[in-house]
């Protein structure tokens, strides 16, 4: 049996798409997570730490607050609130990567569609030769 595709619908490509875009940047979307997780961390440890320096010199201590000293108070503040927020951070980084992933593929595979649909009806489209399948094959080995 020949089939022939004259057109794609833009409806089922685009739930593909968007689907397909979502899955696909799942996983570098929770990389980007974690990796996030672990710089925010430390460095809030670090700037923490930064706070409390001392220098030995000719015998004396002398405490330093290099985070004063480098107006770095600011970035201490935001630093210990997103590793606060940390998980809720995550989540919300998975959850736009995803959905930057699924509009990204949505248009990509709605231009796809609209090519294929231009040259196939300039060309007639695909042909496809389908062949009846059998039932599954029992007890070979």
């Amino acid at each position: 049996m020949r089939y022939r595709v004259r057109r794609i619908a833009p409806g089922s490509l685009s739930k593909f798409g968007c689907v397909l875009g979502a899955l696909v940047s799942f996983f570098p979307s929770l990389l980007l997570a974690c990796c996030g997780l672990l710089l925010v961390g430390g460095l809030h440890r670090l700037l923490e730490g930064w706070q409390q320096v001392e220098i030995h010199l000719l015998g004396q201590t002398i405490p330093v607050d290099v985070v004063t000293l480098l107006d770095l108070e600011p970035a201490l503040r935001t630093a210990t609130i997103l590793d606060g927020l940390s998980w809720s951070m995550a989540v919300a980084t998975v959850a736009i990567g995803c959905a930057v992933g699924g509009i990204v593929f949505l248009v990509v595979s709605n231009l796809g569609g609209w090519l294929y649909n231009l040259v196939a009806a300039l060309s007639g489209g695909l042909e496809v030769e389908l062949e009846e399948a059998r039932g599954p094959r029992r007890g070979k080995r």
